[in-house]
């Protein structure tokens, strides 16, 4: 039996199946790719956990070096000009639903899109911040991707419904 690659049921509707074993097959073949997705998405969980653990330590860190002599950083945003976010989900559709995409923007301070740490800091960022949030930029794409491949698992799991209640359609009309 080979690997599914992206199993639907779509182009499988009732009035397309020959048989209730060709039926089976395609959900066998869905099946095991609702397995391959759930180690995916262990997997993803797992490496977000890492990540964000890593970035937490780092901003634990400069927090630490930088001491309570520093006032927040909510208090040193400037109130008069708001500025643009750098990122924008959107969604797309896609083979097996709609997929969450993250469009970055490139930094263009004459059209308000800054660069968070350097807009709040100044010139003079630590290096370790500017890793902490190159490390939590990490983990927003590799959020968007754990919420993709959940997308899909759900997808998976409504056409493996769509094709059991098909089949069992078709056992009633033999």
């Amino acid at each position: 039996m080979r690997e599914p690659t992206e199993p639907s049921i779509e182009a499988s509707g009732p009035e397309t199946i020959s048989s209730t074993e060709e039926a089976c097959c395609l959900l066998d073949s869905l099946h095991l790719h609702i397995y391959h997705l759930l180690e995916d998405q262990a997997a993803q969980n797992h490496q977000l956990s890492r990540e964000t653990s890593k970035a937490r330590l780092i901003l634990a860190r400069v927090r630490l070096q930088e001491g309570n002599q520093r006032t927040s950083a909510e208090a040193q945003l400037p109130r008069y000009r708001p500025f643009k976010a750098l990122c924008r989900l959107v969604e797309e559709a896609g083979p097996w639903g709609t997929i969450i995409k993250l469009i970055r923007s490139a930094v263009e301070p004459n059209r308000g899109y800054f660069q968070p740490v350097t807009f709040i800091f100044g010139a003079l960022v630590p290096s370790s911040l500017r890793v902490a949030s190159r490390k939590w930029e990490h983990c927003v794409d590799q959020i968007v991707d754990c919420a993709n491949t959940q997308r899909e698992l759900q997808a998976t799991m409504v056409s493996i419904r769509q094709l059991r209640r098909s089949v069992s359609l078709q056992g009633v009309h033999k």
